[in-house]
């Protein structure tokens, strides 16, 4: 509920961090984002692990390391393949496969329901620390269960991630968040209900460790062997879908860190083609691959879990609490009931039980599990050491709050490039052509340079001149050169005219061009005098008859005209 507010309020990248930001300052928002970007990095790696161990029932091989790790790695790659070619694309493919797990999950549980409950033994294996019987966990190992079950609402994170790039966010955020958990608590409990009243949380935790729904299914009459295979596939498929998950959390939440200067702004960067963050998906992607190949075993990998998720969810309700108290007017397209009113304010009673819960979820993750403790205190330290160097390089204040105002010009249109014409006589107009050849690259243009020889009127049009036809090829052999070393092919015309700037005129009308780029140089009057443009009658009629954008690439110079 409290995600389904603020995401629905604040519909951008950043989740917890970006509440966070908007209620308290940069600070605390960073120590959101951070903690909450070591648990989508083991996410990622150990649902990509446990992929193998499912797909084991029809290649045994996946079920050892030494086949496991490699699969899990071509997973990622995979992941982040998708993920670069854009977001539609990911979610289409998790969504086909989620409707799948969904069935299948209740097919399940319907047929657990009808042939396996078993309610005195349901009960019966619900006992925690029975003294001297092997089944029962110990009180430590359930309070560290609880710990990491925790782990699925990482789920709710991910979608808030993507709520700037929902349509109608207002309605369709909190719509789906709220559809998303009571999908969640019908499978969770059911899927527990069938798998405990068949097997021991001892067996769930040795013999069926890495593939749980396994175990189930092959306990099943009848249907054992069937749904043994079945539910190979859609554990796979569900594990997929998580890792998908905590590799598109991951990669939007750096996204806003940087926009926000929390980061190096190299991770606010968009591929060119795809406009997706393809810097922040390399990175994730090759700190997970980084994480499998140095733990190697699920266990240590569970142990990580959940340090940072309940820092950043315990955030998330303050920062709910903050915005209800600092920001009473903000519009609110959904508003969690049950509030308590303090004068004009009202604080929602959940969140204030969700932020009682998570910071005590916590100090359970602190106190049971060693290695995550350890390494995600690690993990802050580091990330704030990174945070307070970076702010002080850029100048800003450390617990400030940077404010990005979005300008909005109403006659901006996109333009597109498809054609240049740059015409070059060699010498220093050779980088208007390295300009112009850079600017084809960036939009897949076309290029073509131009050669006019000028023929005077006291001669026929069609004189031959053979030294200046050999300059001018050698002049559109060096600018193919520069086009070679931009990986741009490009077409060269020679023509003779009277005038160079009509001839220009009339090549770019005929070829259709959306820019031509024109070299110049500028002189100056001595060492310190400022330089100014040298335009000539031909770059004059050009600018002023051209019948599209022109462009003036201006080379300095200090010789005298």
């Amino acid at each position: 509920l409290t995600y389904a507010e603020l995401a629905a309020a604040m519909p951008e990248a950043g989740g917890s961090s970006s509440f966070a930001r908007h209620a308290f300052n940069d600070m605390i928002s960073f120590v959101a984002g951070w903690a909450l970007l070591m648990d989508y990095i083991v996410t990622i790696a150990i649902s990509a692990y446990t992929i193998g161990p499912y797909l084991g029932t029809f290649f045994p091989v996946l079920k050892t390391a030494a086949g496991n790790i490699p699969f899990a790695l071509a997973i990622i790659g995979v992941l982040l393949l998708l993920n670069l070619v854009g977001i539609k694309e990911s979610t289409r493919i998790s969504l086909l496969l989620c409707i799948f797990d969904i069935v299948t999950q209740l097919a399940i549980i319907t047929l657990g329901a009808a042939l396996l409950l078993n309610l005195p033994h349901l009960v019966e294996q619900m006992r925690i620390g029975v003294p001297n019987v092997d089944w029962s966990p110990t009180w430590p190992q359930f309070w560290k269960g609880v710990g990491m079950a925790m782990v699925a609402y990482i789920g709710i994170e991910s979608m808030s991630q993507l709520a700037g790039e929902t349509r109608h966010p207002g309605k369709v955020v909190p719509r789906a968040m709220l559809l998303a958990m009571m999908t969640l608590f019908l499978t969770y409990f059911g899927i527990s209900t069938v798998a405990l009243s068949v097997l021991s949380p001892h067996e769930l935790a040795t013999t069926y460790l890495e593939d749980p729904l396994a175990g189930i299914a092959q306990a099943m009459p009848y249907y054992g062997h069937f749904l043994g295979k079945w539910v190979g596939v859609l554990g796979g498929t569900i594990l997929f879908i998580a890792a998908n998950a905590g590799l598109i959390g991951a990669s939007r939440l750096t996204f806003s860190m940087g926009e926000y200067f929390q980061l190096p702004r190299i991770f606010y960067r968009i591929h060119p083609r795809f406009k997706t963050p393809y810097v922040s998906l390399i990175f994730f992607a090759g700190l997970a691959a980084a994480v499998i190949l140095v733990a190697r075993k699920l266990t240590f990998l569970a142990d990580l879990y959940n340090f940072g998720a309940m820092l950043a969810f315990a955030l998330a309700h303050l920062s709910l609490l903050g915005l209800r108290w600092r920001r009473p007017e903000l519009p609110r397209p959904f508003k969690v009931r049950g509030n308590l009113r303090l004068g004009k304010i009202e604080l929602p009673v959940t969140a204030i039980l969700g932020l009682l819960g998570t910071v005590a979820v916590w100090i359970d993750v602190i106190l049971t599990k060693p290695a995550g403790r350890n390494l995600g205190f690690l993990w802050l330290g580091v990330g704030l050491t990174l945070y307070l160097t970076y702010r002080r390089q850029q100048r800003l204040p450390a617990a400030g709050h940077v404010e990005i105002e979005r300008l909005q010009v109403p006659e901006f249109a996109k333009i597109p490039i498809r054609k240049i014409l740059v015409p070059t006589r060699g010498g220093p107009q050779t980088e208007a052509v390295q300009f112009a050849a850079q600017i084809a690259k960036l939009h897949n243009a076309a290029l073509t340079t131009l050669y006019v020889i000028e023929i005077p009127a006291t001669l026929p049009l069609d004189t031959f001149f053979p030294e200046k036809l050999a300059e001018a090829d050698s002049v559109l052999a060096r600018a193919q050169a520069v086009g070679r070393e931009y990986e741009i092919p490009i077409e060269t015309k020679v023509l003779q005219s009277r005038f160079a700037g009509e001839t220009i005129l009339d090549v770019a009308r005929q070829e259709g061009a959306d820019l031509i780029i024109l070299g110049s140089t500028a002189r100056s009057s001595g060492p310190t005098a400022q330089a100014r443009p040298l335009l000539g009658g031909t770059i004059e009629h050009v600018i002023k008859n051209s019948p599209c954008r022109v462009w003036v690439c201006q080379t300095p110079s200090s010789a005298e005209p």
